[in-house]
């Protein structure tokens, strides 16, 4: 059974409180340069988009239309609340099959069809189809702000059941592919630790190394990182060894067992 999940993407905050104009979509930065990565993608040839591929050209129109929706609304860095660079920067789709249900290019049409029917051209968006793990999984992000109206894109509970959930069973189901099941973000279970219980083929080592990858794409500082790591249910400790000096262990949820980073790789 293929599942998907809703990610948000949040502004950039700095310790000396409300941040540069500058820095409010770092986040949303990371996002976009984490999914159209070639090295996961074949080279870019499963990437898609609306408006680049590029991750900093597609970051920088992003960007621009909460710009341009500030200016046509007259709205300042008074009106927080308001700004379209303050609060939410975009969110990031997650959608993964086990391993063998899904090819890569059955994959991306799913994934294409599905931005082009939801998103339309009302969101900038772009997409991926991620080749580097057994399992195939795919990745879209959009920017928060429609570019047609200026609103912010807002999920709501239940909308996953009302809106999207039947555009992707008609195109999962157009493809011979089973309906998504949506599971939402909740502490004590982390994405690659779902993934490893549906094909009981990664090793804990795996899990870990897998959501440290993915924690550190999205964090900007170490306490960020940390906090991403914490979300996913993770206990973590810093010690000091004489041998390997300063280290972090990891207990993953529901373990007693620590590791530590010096055995991880």
């Amino acid at each position: 059974m293929a599942i998907t999940r809703i990610l948000k993407i949040n502004e950039t905050k700095t310790k000396g409180g409300r941040h540069s104009i500058p820095l409010a979509g770092n986040h949303l930065k990371n996002s976009l340069k984490y999914i159209l990565n070639p090295e996961k993608t074949k080279g870019g040839l499963l990437t898609g988009s609306n408006i680049s591929t590029d991750a900093m050209e597609a970051y920088h129109t992003m960007i621009d239309t909460k710009k341009e929706w500030n200016q046509i609304l007259g709205l300042t860095t008074e009106n927080e609340k308001e700004n379209k660079l303050f609060g939410r920067q975009g969110y990031h789709f997650v959608i993964s099959w086990q391993p063998g249900e899904c090819d890569s290019q059955t994959a991306y049409q799913v994934i294409r069809e599905f931005c082009e029917e939801y998103l339309k051209d009302s969101y900038e968006y772009a997409f991926a189809v991620h080749t580097d793990k057994e399992h195939m999984h795919g990745h879209i992000v959009f920017n928060s702000v429609n570019r047609e109206t200026g609103y912010k894109w807002r999920y709501e509970k239940g909308d996953w059941q009302k809106y999207i959930q039947p555009v992707t069973d008609r195109i999962c189901l157009k493809h011979g592919l089973q309906k998504l099941t949506y599971k939402d973000k909740r502490k004590g279970k982390s994405y690659a630790e779902h993934m490893a219980e549906k094909n009981g083929k990664m090793t804990a080592t795996k899990i870990i190394r897998s959501d440290i990858d993915y924690a550190i794409n999205h964090a900007e500082t170490f306490e960020e990182f940390i906090k991403n790591m914490k979300n996913f249910g993770y206990g973590i400790r810093e010690g000091n060894s004489k041998k390997h000096g300063a280290y972090l262990a990891y207990r993953m949820p529901v373990e007693r067992r620590e590791r530590m980073d010096y055995n991880l790789g």
